[in-house]
């Protein structure tokens, strides 16, 4: 199956716009609406045969991002970036040419993607009467709402009026923003908001996307834009900047990544009535100079200088287009992928391997009913202890928040300080080298979570009610040998939750910092053995709080690809601790070069400093990198460690460690050497942890 991701164009806001006193609430279709709409449309057909703009050249410059994006998570692998220098022309009374002066691009992962030819180039007209993007390939001859015919397939509201400013204007323009919805949303259409200029009538701004039915093609989940012009000459509204976001992905597959395009591009230095020859509008619309000298051409910027600023991800102006267009047709579907497709969250759990499950397999369905509803349910057999593995959740998406309940058997779950290995390679460790990086028990029952941006932060509460149950070693099948025991852990009915405030670092940027601060924790409800009688049990209730912070920073540089990470973690708790809510570390993912989770305790600190650059690019990246961490008891110490082989570290453990990076980084080996007593060298193979959520 031959598939193609095409590069969208790219349009943001020159600046935010300033409220202004706000029209009287209407409804749709009113006689203003209609009127405002009215003007657009007449006012497009006499720009063209203004006389006092003969032609004009203009300068643009693009960056195309092409990369892997996970909904509802700051994870996000940058694949390509593109940049783009056009000459732009027009001249009266409508011909237009483009031609590509410079175009080059940098890959950090395998890719062979191809861009459609308009895709690289200026919408210049507003996209006349039917807006197509992708030569047609994505969307086709949708109806512009001030087109001549648009009032038999729209409907039109004045939302509300703004001031905006604009290049070429020394003062704030006043607009109408006037909300645009398809009158049949079963329909290909446009579906957003059009800028109506309050004095000439022009269009200042389009942001809009499409009705599912809109998109060609089927791998198709949406195209978000926005269209914004400038004022010149006092009366000529001409491209100023554009945005596009274009997600992709397999339509018969709901996995959790999908191939995203976001392309900006802006367009200045424009030469009016120059006296521009017809000759130079003989031919194709859009032209490129030879190769070499598209390579040769002399950008004003670093191929990554918006990416460092800006980072990668859906940007907030065409994630409110999104929003905005759900409400305006009442949830209905936007996307152009199938409602009901299968569900993959992740590799490993398709299929997996470890000493508690043995094999698994499974296997999930996903339905969007509406755009705001999710639907998922998954099922799977654990051959090993020969039980089934299920799971069913809803998720209900609103603007700024999100809400969700879920219930689910056998739930596998992982104790200690973690994730320390992705679910892909801990199977295969588990297979080949006799190695499982994971101490499973099961969980059961429901839990309902609400999830809630508050600027750059997001809050996310959880409450939880289920019965955790040991797991048992139930395969020691290995090639490499004897599988370690599984941990039991404290069983019993656990009510409780967490409580949790994230900020993460746009992806990309050349300094950035993350953190996280919240607490988890409940009461854990079981028999136990009795201090008195050690043959009988006795019920008992473990009533535990645990408080924990993370903090990381990034810091890039454009050469090699040179880029420094440090990251550090704690957490304490209060209350009496069931074993699985212990902190266990030790080994790959915490303190690399001492024996895996050998320490523990009901507190601990971990932190890690790691530097990494391109030494063959993109075959083979170098990393050098030193842990630290500590785990220890408070009180009086009652928490059943020796039972799990731990110990307090006593004084704070460190290691030292180098690796490199193959294909793209994707495939990592490191080497790491702990200091001190216990320190021993440890060899840990590993994916791009980017990939982990997948694997």
């Amino acid at each position: 199956m031959k598939h193609r991701i095409f590069a969208g164009l790219a349009l943001a806001l020159a600046a935010a716009p300033a409220r202004a006193q706000a029209p009287a609430a209407e409804g749709w279709n009113s006689p203003r609406a209609l009127e405002l709409i009215a003007r657009a449309r007449d006012r497009r057909s006499q720009a063209l045969a203004d006389t006092g703009m003969l032609d004009y050249q203009a300068d643009a410059r693009g960056f195309i991002y092409f990369y892997l994006d996970r909904p509802g998570t700051s994870e996000r692998s940058l694949v390509k970036t593109d940049q783009v220098a056009l000459d732009v022309m027009w001249k009266a009374p409508n011909l237009a040419k483009q031609r590509i002066v410079g175009l080059r691009d940098a890959k950090n992962l395998p890719t062979n993607i191809r861009y459609h030819e308009d895709h690289l180039t200026v919408v210049q007209d507003n996209f006349g009467d039917l807006i197509r993007y992708g030569d047609g390939d994505e969307v086709r001859d949708v109806l512009h709402p001030a087109a001549g015919a648009g009032p038999a397939t729209y409907d039109y509201r004045l939302n509300d009026s703004l001031a905006i400013r604009t290049p070429g204007s020394t003062e704030p323009v006043r607009v109408y923003e006037v909300q645009v919805r398809p009158r049949d949303p079963s329909r290909p259409a446009m579906i957003g908001s059009v800028f109506v200029d309050r004095r000439g009538g022009d269009i200042v701004r389009m942001s809009f996307t499409f009705t599912s039915a809109a998109y060609v093609d089927r791998q198709l989940d949406y195209i978000n834009a926005s269209l914004e012009n400038a004022l010149y000459k006092g009366r000529f509204w001409l491209p100023h900047r554009q945005q596009v976001e274009l997600r992709r992905q397999l339509p018969e597959l709901g996995f959790p990544v999908g191939g995203m395009i976001r392309g900006t591009m802006r367009i200045s230095n424009y030469r009016f009535n120059q006296g521009l020859s017809p000759v130079l509008f003989y031919g194709p619309r859009v032209v490129s100079v030879p190769e070499s000298q598209r390579e040769r051409f002399g950008f004003e910027q670093p191929i990554d200088a918006e990416l460092r600023e800006e980072g990668i991800g859906p940007t907030t102006e065409l994630a409110d287009v999104r929003r905005q267009a759900a409400e305006l047709i009442r949830g209905r579907m936007l996307s152009g992928l199938p409602s009901l497709r299968a569900n993959v969250p992740a590799a490993s759990s398709v299929l997996r391997y470890n000493r508690a499950e043995g094999v698994v397999a499974g296997f999930g369905t996903q339905l969007h009913p509406r755009e705001t509803l999710r639907l998922e349910a998954r099922g799977g057999w654990a051959f090993g202890p020969m039980h089934p593995v299920a799971e069913a959740a809803a998720t209900v998406t609103h603007p700024g928040y999100r809400l969700g309940a879920r219930g689910f058997v056998n739930e596998p779950r992982d104790v200690g300080v973690g994730p320390v290995v992705s679910g892909a390679v801990n199977s295969l460790s588990a297979l080949v080298a006799g190695r499982d990086y994971t101490d499973p028990f099961y969980a059961g029952g429901v839990e309902g979570w609400g999830e809630r941006a508050l600027g750059a932060w997001t809050g996310t509460l959880r409450l939880r009610g289920e019965v955790h149950e040991s797991a048992a070693l139930e395969s020691t099948y290995s090639l490499g040998g004897a599988l370690r025991p599984v941990r039991p852990v404290d069983e019993g009915t656990m009510l409780g939750g967490s409580l949790f405030f994230t900020r993460a670092a746009p992806s990309g940027v050349a300094r950035g910092w993350s953190a996280s601060a919240g607490a988890d924790g409940g009461v854990l409800r079981g028999d136990e053995p009795d201090e008195t009688h050690p043959t009988f049990t006795v019920t008992g209730t473990r009533t535990f709080l645990r408080p924990r912070v993370e903090l990381g920073y990034v810091r890039r540089w454009s050469p090699a690809r040179a880029e420094l990470e440090a990251s550090t973690s704690a957490g304490a708790a209060l209350g009496e601790l069931p074993r699985q809510a212990l902190f266990l570390v030790g080994g790959r993912g915490t303190i690399p070069g001492f024996p895996f989770r050998a320490f523990g305790g009901d507190r601990f600190a971990l932190a890690r400093v790691q530097g990494s650059a391109d030494v063959a690019g993109p075959w083979l990246r170098g990393r050098a990198f030193a842990s630290a961490g500590w785990a220890g008891t408070g009180g009086d110490g009652r928490f059943p460690l020796a039972a799990w082989g731990a110990v307090p570290t006593g004084d704070p453990r460190a290691s030292l460690g180098a690796g490199v990076g193959l294909l793209y980084d994707i495939v990592r080996f490191d080497v790491a050497r702990g200091l001190g007593p216990g320190g021993q060298w440890e060899l840990i193979f590993e994916a791009n942890p980017s990939f982990w959520d997948f694997l």
